[in-house]
């Protein structure tokens, strides 16, 4: 994956929301940054071939109303004329797009090509701070230097990167990355700055499945009925199977007379679909049930759980009673969980 930077240009993001009618708290550049060829090879080999290693492809969202895929397409239509005002409406967009919680940072934009395919870069990192060590040559001493405008690092995971083209029928297509969130990503980039979704919404869809069906067990009165479905949701994800479908799972787990409403609890968004599996966004890839009570938090593996290592039982007076089955192997400290707090 050859990576070259043809001309880039940076402008200056403030933290927070946008809060005024206009955007004269975005400090924006009014020429090209010119970049040294140590810092074209720095952005190139420690961040764009990491972040790239496992991107997600996007697409143009027709519905969308951000000004960022038309302000995009400009740029590839005639970059020797648009591309400073352009990325300067770019960086407004990204400003009036940002979460309260947003902080402040760069927006790099640039011109590349990528195994000889043009492509615009558009990357997003923080403001960090750090410590230089220097040496006092006439003294002998050793200085820290405190620095606040450090902007990545050889280790910086607080950058968000999209790198995108036109397809043939000229709307935006390309990968986007977010290294600040982990498995996530944060929703405000990819739809209310670029004006695009995901080209493949299986992980997206696989989140909502999950999650609706376990917010529909916990509303089951019943425990020991809620705890079996619960486990059940999780074999039933982790079979050999690349797809997922909603009757299927009632029909081979939950009893007769749960499913409909079971079914009506999910989402049109999955409804009945037939979708691929993807678990990237689920905690802990989906292989285990969380059980939260009273001043304790219980995490137990499908297999325990199909083993009967672990059982939920209800006591005569109608409290829950969760047994551990098997060898304790250790015991030691832990966080109190917030529930009990």
């Amino acid at each position: 994956m050859a990576i070259t930077i043809s001309q880039a240009i940076v402008h200056e993001i403030p933290k927070g929301a946008h809060s005024s009618k206009d955007d004269s708290e975005v400090t924006l550049s009014t020429q090209l940054t010119p970049l040294q060829a140590e810092t074209r090879r720095f952005i190139v080999d420690n961040i764009l071939n990491v972040a790239l290693k496992e991107p997600r492809d996007i697409k143009e969202d027709p519905d969308a109303t951000s000004q960022t895929p038309g302000l995009v397409s400009a740029i590839f239509k005639n970059a020797d004329k648009t591309f400073v005002e352009a990325s300067q409406e770019i960086a407004q967009v990204l400003y009036r797009s940002q979460t309260a919680t947003s902080p402040s940072g760069i927006l790099v934009v640039a011109t590349i090509k990528q195994d000889a395919q043009d492509k615009v870069l558009l990357m997003k990192a923080e403001h960090q701070e750090g410590m230089r060590l220097r040496h006092d040559e006439s003294t002998g001493r050793l200085d820290l230097e405190h620095l606040n405008e450090l902007i990545v690092g050889h280790n910086s995971k607080i950058y968000k990167v999209a790198l995108l083209n036109l397809s043939d029928e000229e709307s935006l297509v390309g990968v986007m990355v977010d290294r600040q969130n982990g498995v996530a990503y944060a929703d405000f980039f990819l739809t209310k700055f670029l004006g695009c979704t995901l080209a493949d919404r299986s992980e997206v869809q696989t989140k909502i499945f999950m999650e609706s069906s376990m917010k529909h067990f916990n509303d089951i009165e019943d425990p020991v009925k809620a705890a079996r479905y619960a486990s059940a949701l999780t074999s039933y994800m982790q079979t050999p199977s690349k797809d997922f479908q909603s009757s299927v799972f009632a029909d081979t787990y939950l009893d007769v007379e749960d499913r409909d409403h079971y079914l009506d609890s999910i989402p049109h968004t999955v409804g009945d679909s037939v979708i691929r599996k993807d678990l990237k966004l689920i905690s802990g890839g989906g292989h285990g049930v969380k059980f939260i009570g009273q001043g304790f938090t219980l995490v137990a593996s499908q297999e325990s759980l199909a083993a009967g290592n672990i059982r939920v039982t209800k006591s005569e007076d109608g409290s829950t009673v969760i047994k551990l089955n098997g060898q304790l192997k250790q015991i030691g400290f832990g966080s109190v969980p917030k529930s009990s707090q």
